[in-house]
């Protein structure tokens, strides 16, 4: 298995020895931006295909695909590809401080949106069954949920749109245009997951309030060259989507 493995990295790397850096980001980006569109919308809208007794669910299946390849997929074009060697993004006190303090802003503004839309009106009410659907109906299931988003889903985030996929963007078209570029797909795929949810209301404004989160934590990522200042933010910010979503849920 290994020496398959090894065969593979080989061929590949003589299959790029002739892309020039630009070539290269550029096939990094059309292999990677589609994954999150792809997975959210097949473990939205795929149905489940059965088998006899057995009941596949493609959708699911196809989503985790899609988390698993947004994880493993940078790795391996870093070392395989850039040559690169493996890092923990190290930042120092000012990268924590500034995400700290922008975090104060970013929790203000979502609970703001919250007040100004009467405790979740742009939310549809049958939002709550879509949640039941995923078991997420005690505090302590939900509280798991809710750690698992705003720890763990946010670090990856951070790890795919900050660090590769806005150094990519870097490569061909500089800092600012690579932060809102990164931003923007950032953004693109909870737009299908806010369609399930919520009025278009709740589109608009969460992609505008997606967009501005991304610009930001593209500035910090820049500004620091470390993903930990913006995933502090990102933090404070998705931990405050998640109380937000608690209160709308148990009000309804």
């Amino acid at each position: 298995m290994q020496n398959k493995l090894s065969f593979l990295f080989v061929k590949l790397r003589l299959l790029l020895k002739n892309f020039n850096t630009r070539q290269k980001a550029l096939l990094a980006l059309v292999l990677i931006l589609p994954a999150p569109l792809i997975g959210v919308s097949s473990s939205l809208y795929l149905p489940s295909i059965e088998t006899g007794a057995q009941e596949i669910e493609i959708g699911k299946f196809l989503w985790g695909v899609a988390k698993l390849w947004l994880l493993l997929f940078p790795l391996a074009w870093l070392v395989i590809v850039d040559n690169g060697k493996l890092s923990w993004s190290p930042t120092g006190l000012k990268g924590v401080l500034a995400g700290l303090l922008w975090s104060i802003p970013v929790s203000l503004a979502l609970l703001g949106a919250y007040w100004v839309s009467k405790g979740g009106s742009l939310v549809d009410p049958e939002a709550t069954s879509f949640i039941k659907e995923l078991g997420l109906t005690t505090p302590a299931r939900f509280l798991i949920f809710a750690s698992a988003m705003s720890l763990g889903n946010s670090l990856m985030e951070e790890y795919v749109w900050r660090w590769f996929v806005f150094s990519r963007f870097k490569i061909l078209v500089g800092i600012w245009p690579s932060i809102l570029l990164s931003a923007f797909f950032f953004t693109v795929h909870h737009v299908v997951i806010m369609w399930a949810v919520g009025s278009i209301w709740l589109i608009l404004a969460g992609s505008l309030a997606l967009f501005l989160g991304g610009i930001i934590w593209g500035y910090l990522y820049a500004k620091y060259n470390s993903i930990w200042p913006g995933w502090i933010c990102h933090v404070a910010a998705d931990t405050t989507i998640m109380w937000v979503t608690w209160q709308i849920l148990t009000s309804n």
